[in-house]
Order: structure tokens, then sequence, then C-alpha cells
């Protein structure tokens, strides 16, 4: 049986039914950077671990005879990352670059039924310097959950 939706994640969802482009208010968006060797298949590993460690963070709210409940992912479902190789910029364009990426990050709309709502960006900024960026809907974690 899928579980039921918090009060707080039943107004979120009411929310976004009502309006889906106001969804961007309820991102909760990170940037991390990163400086350093990198190792990737770490990193990916170590996310990858996260969500399975956390049903919260493969969870997606679909309909079921008409009102929302929780679907809960399969643990190996992995954290959706997505590469961005900006060492061919000179500085002033990379700047700009990780600027616009940040803004289309934390705007991108999430689907509360297909999910995922946790997601992130890897920006290469240099061999040994990268940014990291994290944004999860607000449905799956509060102010408190993050600093976990």
């Amino acid at each position: 049986q899928a579980p039921p939706l918090s009060l707080a994640q039943q107004r979120l969802w009411f929310l976004a039914q009502l309006d889906a482009a106001a969804g961007a208010a309820y991102h909760l968006p990170a940037a991390l950077r990163l400086r350093g060797a990198l190792d990737l298949p770490a990193l990916r590993a170590t996310l990858d671990r996260l969500v399975a460690r956390h049903e919260s963070l493969r969870t997606t709210f679909v309909e079921r005879d008409g009102a929302p409940v929780q679907a809960i992912a399969a643990a190996g479902h992995g954290f959706a990352l997505s590469l961005h190789d900006l060492r061919a910029l000179p500085g002033h364009e990379q700047d700009a670059a990780v600027a616009r990426l940040r803004a289309d990050e934390a705007a991108q709309a999430f689907d509360l039924a297909a999910g995922p709502l946790v997601r992130g960006r890897l920006l290469q900024l240099a061999d040994d310097e990268h940014v990291l960026l994290l944004t999860q809907h607000h449905i799956i974690s509060d102010g408190w959950s993050i600093g976990i």
C-alpha cells in the first residue's frame, strides 16, 4: 500500500497542480565549489548510495483513485547527474556560463509524478576545479533535512 502524503506534502502537491509554472518557488538549490582532483566515479557512487539510502530521495507523487500517494522507487534508482565541461571557455565566459547553468538548474521544472525530485549538474571549470549544482523539490525535503 502506498504511503499517504503528509499535510505539508499535500499542500505542495496541490499547489503544483494549480500552477506548475510557479513550482520553482519550491525548489531547494545549492552550489558547492569543489577544488582539487575529483574522482568522478567515486562522486557518482556516493550520490547513488545517498539516493539508495534515503527513500524520500526516490519518492514521486502519483494520483490513485483521485488522490495523491507516494511512490517509492527501488533502491537501485541512481542519482540524476549531468556533466558540463566548461574548460574551453575564457574566464569571463566561464563565469557567465556557471551563472546561467545555475539559474537554469534552479528553475528547471520537476515532474512530481515522474521524478526524480532531486538532481544535479557537475560543471567542470578546470582539471582541478568543479561546481556541483544540486536541486531538490521541497516536497521531498525541508530546511532541516538539507543539513543532513
